[in-house]
């Protein structure tokens, strides 16, 4: 019951979406003034002792600002200045040097705008810029070039930059189909395993066919995200649901992509698995948004048979 009236109090925020697009930008804006540095990005503050990652929980507003936006009007002064704001949070994470959840910002909001739009231009126009950034990027910060050169070649310098993804190679090996078994392992040779890297730590334990349950899971929580998404009749509705749904699926991505060296480590977490209390508590709360609007759909559908009846 609870959940469903929270998603109503959110569609009468809708009529002043600048409470969500504010909010989440000024957060953004704290941690890059103020947060403290770790493996060369400022990604979270401490408050009363515990250290709080903000973007975490951005990504939740982020999506509901672009819905707000795009629920009642695709005119072009609205989508102008929908991706100023939205480029606005993308510039605060790149500033903070937080690369991975400014990936996952600017790729949550172009496929929400081609939903919102069915605009195959924008989708170019966007990838295009997606693209050049991404060279600007690989130009202006030396821990990105590090990353792609570790990518590209993590055996030409194994113990130095290739060294956490070539451990992370060899412990997916070493489990093989059915792993060495818990606490057989050795995760602790690959740095920060416990939050970037867990996916190797539980490959090489459990092994590859664990992996890929655990793969057909988030691939199984994305398209219910989707089926929700696709019955929704409010366009509001449909789009924080897939907004939310495509948060998740790109961030399982980067993360499983990345250690497995398919695509650059972007240093993002592995939702529900990887070690951290604000990762676990955005997600928790993705998916009880997205439930919460399975429940507004049953709700209204038994409404509407009573009146059949």
């Amino acid at each position: 019951m609870i959940i469903p009236f929270i998603m109503d109090r959110a569609w009468q925020l809708s009529k002043i979406p600048w409470v969500y697009g504010s909010i989440g930008l000024a957060l953004l804006l704290v941690v890059c003034v103020m947060g403290n540095t770790a493996f060369g990005a400022q990604l979270s503050i401490n408050i009363g002792g515990f250290s709080f990652q903000p973007s975490e929980f951005v990504k939740i507003s982020f999506v509901f600002f672009v819905a707000t936006m795009f629920y009642r009007s695709v005119d072009f002064r609205t989508i102008a200045i929908t991706t100023a704001v939205a480029a606005a949070h993308v510039l605060v994470l790149v500033m903070s040097k937080d690369l991975g959840s400014a990936l996952i910002f600017f790729v949550t909001y172009l496929l929400m705008l081609f939903v919102a739009t069915g605009s195959w231009l924008y989708l170019g126009l966007g990838a295009g810029s997606g693209a050049a950034a991404a060279v600007i990027a690989y130009s202006l910060f030396s821990h990105v070039r590090t990353r792609v050169e570790a990518w590209l070649d993590p055996w030409s310098d194994i113990s130095g930059k290739g060294y956490q993804i070539s451990q992370s190679l060899f412990a997916i090996g070493t489990g093989g189909w059915f792993g060495m078994g818990l606490y057989q392992g050795m995760p602790s040779k690959i740095p920060v395993v416990e939050k970037d890297f867990v996916f190797s730590a539980i490959s090489e334990e459990m092994g590859g066919i664990y992996s890929i349950c655990l793969i057909l899971i988030c691939l199984g929580c994305f398209m219910q995200f989707m089926m929700i998404a696709a019955k929704m009749q409010a366009v509001f509705y449909k789009l924080i649901a897939f907004g939310l749904g495509t948060t998740y699926i790109v961030q399982v991505f980067l993360t499983i992509g990345g250690v497995t060296k398919f695509i650059p480590s972007t240093g993002v977490t592995l939702p529900f698995v990887s070690y951290g209390g604000s990762s676990i508590l955005s997600t928790f709360i993705v998916f009880n948004v997205v439930q919460g609007l399975y429940i507004l759909k049953r709700n209204e559908e038994e409404e509407d048979y009573d009146e059949e009846e």
